[in-house]
């Protein structure tokens, strides 16, 4: 659990629900010639998911990249917009991201030793079947012909030609088999697959690359690329991921000597951010440090494999010492398949946080901005305990949950009968809220009960008609207590018809504590 200070505050362009601390992505609605709108030659649209949709997006020239999210000609997006009527989401400048290979490495760092510092020498890996769970990056082209790839699992999709290194690299470093060459990557031999990028990385391609890797059954996602602009197709394209159980991770960025900007997707909910940490297992000198930073891996002086015609340390044998977060993350992303085949029963939410929980300590006790819960450590990872369920995720905000973002609304947790209870958490930045539907019996009474069993939870409710945890208006209840005590608010529906209403749970703003593990339960009330 995340016991320190919040120490670092998304930016601007993540707004925070009144009354909550919540940090989620709201629906933006940005078009050509809007004040502040980008100059990038196309634009994102989207719509709810559906046949509609994507009937009236071929009849504008739109090209679908991702689950309802549409990529159109600057001089159409109005059109389009307008054409989707109510089916209409979102709309946004088709922003640019980049890889994050960005600082130099040192040559005196350059070293094969990384493997050892995250996985024990006396751990076995599974054996590689073709069920085993696929790791996606979603990265450079890789060159899957490299004499390291021999007697590996690797394929590659998306058509780019093969322009750097770096898809290679990070490729190696999760996954390289033993055969007797050059090194083994920290799952030998795992099923994977490169989902290639431009080097110009577009929101567009990510949102799409994404989408390849949840249609080629992806059990893990990295993604070793960022801007410091966040793009809500992005995020809506990881939410379906999420929906799907799939594991994300992220790279923290290399910019805490450039003004330390957060990075988007790893700064996004549900996304376990990886920072780096040098060979003295201290935070690295570029390694971007936030709230979000949830583990850190080794990424200074990485031996790895590399295409040899890009292979610039003066011998061209196709390998190199390489430094980054981009090469932390797909550590983690690697430990994360090994723990999903070791583990088949946990679900997505539970990878992430026995990962969080296994973490060697490092900086600062406990959690840190600077290397989160600390180094990874698979043998204990893999020796824990089952961490407990975080169910019915996505539900971050009202769209996730009335299929206005995913075409699918979710069931109520509670619409009559007996009591009916959640357990949970929420996080300030991995989970920022949890919505729950009810429906109310007609002349109703409805108790609701919040407990914390660990930090410091909120409560509200609002009405149908809320679009959004920000939606202040449509509050019928919040809670008003003080200190980590129970939050109880009773709801009543005067109407002869059933009606529907949302429960929110989300972390207190005057909490110390970024997450917090609760209790709902909903109940009838005796009138």
């Amino acid at each position: 659990m995340r016991r320190l200070t919040l120490l670092t505050t998304l930016c601007a362009l993540l707004a925070l629900p009144a009354g909550a601390s919540a940090a989620s992505l709201r629906p933006p609605m940005v078009l050509p010639g809007d004040a502040g709108a980008a100059s990038t030659a196309d634009w994102i649209v989207g719509a709810r998911p559906g046949a509609a949709a994507d009937a009236i997006a071929a009849r504008h020239g739109a090209r679908q990249i991702g689950t309802g999210s549409y990529l159109v000609p600057r001089g159409r997006a109005r059109e389009l917009s307008a054409a989707f009527g109510r089916l209409l989401l979102y709309a946004e400048p088709n922003r640019r991201a980049r890889a994050l290979q960005t600082p130099p490495p040192d040559p005196l760092d350059a070293r094969a030793a990384w493997r050892a510092a995250i996985v024990d020498p006396r751990l076995v890996p599974p054996p590689v079947t073709a069920t085993s769970p696929l790791l996606a990056l979603v990265d450079a082209t890789a060159d899957v012909n490299h004499p390291e790839f021999q007697g590996a699992h690797l394929q590659t999709i998306g058509g780019f030609p093969l322009s750097n290194g770096h898809g290679t690299e990070t490729a190696a470093v999760a996954g390289a088999p033993k055969n007797d060459r050059g090194i083994l990557g920290v799952w030998p031999g795992l099923r994977e697959v490169n989902v290639s990028l431009p080097n110009e990385i577009a929101c567009a391609n990510s949102v799409a690359g994404i989408a390849r890797a949840i249609q080629q059954g992806a059990a893990v996602i990295n993604m070793s690329y960022g801007s410091t602009a966040p793009c809500f197709a992005e995020y809506a394209q990881l939410q379906v991921a999420t929906a799907k159980g799939i594991t994300l991770v992220a790279a923290s960025g290399n910019e805490l000597a450039e003004g330390n900007p957060l990075l988007f997707p790893a700064s996004l909910p549900h996304v376990i951010t990886v920072a780096a940490v040098g060979n003295d297992l201290k935070a690295a000198y570029f390694s971007s440090a936030s709230a979000a930073v949830d583990l850190s891996a080794p990424g200074v002086g990485i031996l790895t494999a590399t295409p040899p015609r890009f292979d610039e340390d003066g011998v061209r044998d196709g390998y190199e010492a390489v430094t980054g977060t981009s090469f932390s993350a797909p550590m983690v992303a690697a430990a994360a398949a090994w723990l999903r085949a070791a583990k088949p029963g946990y679900r997505a939410d539970q990878v992430a946080q026995a990962l969080r929980e296994s973490a060697t300590d490092l900086q600062a006790k406990g959690w840190d901005s600077a290397t989160g819960f600390g180094l990874l450590n698979l043998l204990r990872a893999l020796s824990g305990p089952a961490p407990a369920l975080d169910p019915h995720e996505p539900n971050d905000d009202m769209v996730w949950v009335n299929g206005k973002a995913t075409g699918h609304v979710d069931s109520p947790i509670w619409r009559r009968g007996g009591p009916h209870r959640v357990r949970a958490l929420v996080d300030k930045y991995e989970d920022p809220a949890d919505v729950y539907r009810i429906v109310f019996p007609p002349h109703a009474r409805v108790r609701v009960t919040l407990k914390p069993r660990f930090g410091n939870p909120d409560l509200a409710a609002f009405t149908r008609t809320a679009t959004s945890t920000a939606d202040d208006e449509q509050i019928i209840g919040r809670s008003r207590r003080k200190g980590k005590k129970r939050d109880t608010l009773t709801l009543r529906n005067p109407s002869k018809r059933k009606r529907s209403a949302y429960l929110v749970v989300y972390v207190d703003e005057n909490t110390r504590t970024l997450d917090s593990r609760y209790e709902l339960r909903v109940q009838r009330a005796k009138h």
